[in-house]
């Protein structure tokens, strides 16, 4: 039987990433995304529930993330779920669950994600930094224009 892992989150950066040089042709980001949930009960009462996700871009993609992504940025981004085991401190045995980022998209301006500003950013656009070639558009002949119904005949059937 196939398997399948795959996330999908949109949300604000929590944090500025934290970029990692490992050798000169391999490098790493770390931050986390913010995600909201807002409904209300069957009494009226308004919940927001808050769910926060560590996210890991590798190589480009994290060239791109340390240029362009700062905290409070919108983001669209789309991976895979992880799971890592870790002793913590007093040696027990831990787990993590991280998102190993394929693909994002930055949801602010330009000039928001360049320029980080204090308030919230706004869907006025999007970028899409996924590196895999896209479909070329294909040019499309127009219709020539058709020709004028003699003067009052039309062909409406009412």
């Amino acid at each position: 039987m196939a398997s399948f892992n795959k996330i999908t989150l949109i949300g604000n950066v929590g944090r500025d990433p934290e970029v990692r040089q490992l050798s000169p042709d391999r490098k790493v980001v770390n931050f986390t995304i913010a995600v909201n949930e807002a409904y209300t009960d069957r009494s009226g009462v308004r919940h927001e529930k808050t769910e926060w996700f560590r996210v890991e871009f590798w190589n480009q993609r994290a060239d791109v993330i340390e240029k362009y992504v700062r905290k409070g940025t919108q983001i669209f981004v789309e991976g895979r779920l992880s799971v890592r085991t870790y002793t913590d401190k007093e040696g027990k045995e831990r787990y993590s669950l991280d998102v190993l980022g394929s693909d994002f998209t930055l949801l602010g301006s330009r000039n928001d994600n360049e320029q980080p500003q204090q308030g919230s950013y706004g869907n006025t656009g999007g970028t899409n930094y996924n590196t895999q070639p896209q479909a070329q558009p294909v040019a499309r002949e127009s219709n020539p224009p058709l020709p004028a119904a003699p003067a009052g005949e039309d062909d409406l059937p009412f």
